[in-house]
């Protein structure tokens, strides 16, 4: 019989994905020593990314005429590499929100009632719990390729890197395998974060679906006014997870873009067939980040203003004036959706936005096509 997947198990897998980052937030009442160290740890992991940019960099000036495919591999290096300095920066700006509102999550998880955690099994760890295991499982698996790559491929090291020095002999060697490891990893569970992120949208929306079925089951006075309150601290941390998500989602949304724009120009370009599969492979999973935050962003607008028509559908008409005055109020404050929306002017997540931007990814693809075509017949 197959084990059931429960929301404390969602959050302890999505705990354990990022657990290489130290990025999840210590719980309120940790020690100034515990939160130094994991400054002092983020500061390392992001001393080890730089180095590691810094040999990708050197390699892709030193072949930038001779060796096509390792200039090509170097560049897309950069940009998971370059994610993960974004990240680190972020977690350490808006620390304490993503402290808070993690708390409430898991304080959330710990005090559900069976009847809410039926609802939340059935409308929404069932339907998404195995596209973000597969996505965290995606990341781990292809950084044991990786890995093993130097073993079965003709190749030094599991990154396409260069250095000023001879790196091919013991101990070089193996400190440079083993420091490229270390950043694989870190990779990987910066990845994971699209999946921490998404986690803190679905159990919003979870809470806001909860809030609607104790909405309609409305019988008395003490159970509207709980609601009321409810709903007024449920806007609060909705937004206090809209701003928390924000800057993460940016970097992917960026990254995942100039990645996919680099793609696109492998494969119009005369790299080989082996390495454009291998990047094929990579454009899906740049979409999938994007999609990672559409759809839970999406389900959030929806579901945070289907609380007004709950409201609507109980029995005003046979209440108090008091009583219609305070559901007026409770419509007219769900009219206005919560919604992830991008900083720097760009426009908020959703499926519609994603499908705009799976239409501009298709058209920077067909225009590079087309340039590239007219500049071959020119010559």
């Amino acid at each position: 019989m197959q084990e059931k997947v429960t929301l404390k198990k969602v959050i302890a897998v999505v705990k354990l994905s990022v657990f290489v980052i130290w990025f999840w937030p210590l719980p309120q009442n940790s020690s100034k020593r515990k939160l130094l160290c994991m400054k002092l740890y983020q500061f390392v992991s992001m001393i080890l990314t730089i180095a590691v940019i810094a040999s990708m960099l050197y390699a892709l000036v030193k072949n930038l005429k001779e060796d096509l495919n390792l200039v090509i591999k170097s560049a897309l290096g950069l940009f998971p590499s370059s994610h993960v300095i974004w990240n680190i920066w972020c977690h350490i700006f808006i620390y304490q929100r993503l402290q808070c509102v993690t708390f409430e999550m898991e304080s959330f998880c710990a005090l559900i009632e069976p009847h809410e955690e039926v609802i939340l099994q059935r409308k929404y760890i069932n339907k998404c719990a195995s596209f973000y295991g597969f996505c965290i499982a995606s990341y781990y698996m292809t950084l044991f390729a990786l890995f093993v790559g130097p073993f079965v491929l003709d190749q030094p090291l599991p990154a396409p890197a260069d250095f000023p020095f001879d790196a091919s002999h013991q101990p070089l060697r193996t400190i440079t395998y083993l420091h490229q490891i270390v950043v694989g990893l870190q990779i990987a569970a910066h990845l994971s974060i699209n999946a921490f992120m998404a986690l803190l949208l679905w159990v919003v929306s979870a809470r806001f679906r909860l809030l609607t079925e104790d909405i309609r089951e409305i019988a008395n006075t003490y159970d509207f006014v709980k609601c009321i309150e409810k709903h007024q601290h449920l806007l609060k941390y909705a937004r206090e997870v809209a701003y928390t998500v924000r800057p993460f989602a940016l970097g992917t949304v960026f990254f995942s873009t100039v990645s996919l724009i680099v793609f696109g120009l492998i494969l119009i370009t005369g790299a080989s067939l082996p390495l454009k599969i291998q990047f094929i492979f990579l454009a899906f999973s740049a979409l999938s980040e994007v999609f990672m935050y559409a759809w839970p962003a999406e389900h959030l607008i929806h579901i945070s203003s289907d609380v007004a028509h709950a409201a609507f559908e109980t029995n005003w008409y046979d209440g108090s004036n008091n009583l219609r005055k305070n559901l007026q109020m409770i419509i007219l404050r769900s009219q206005k959706p919560i919604v992830v929306a991008l900083p720097c002017g760009l426009p908020s997540l959703s499926l519609r936005y994603y499908a705009s931007y799976l239409s501009t990814i298709f058209s920077y693809f067909t225009t590079m096509r087309i340039m590239f075509e007219e500049q071959s017949n020119e010559i």
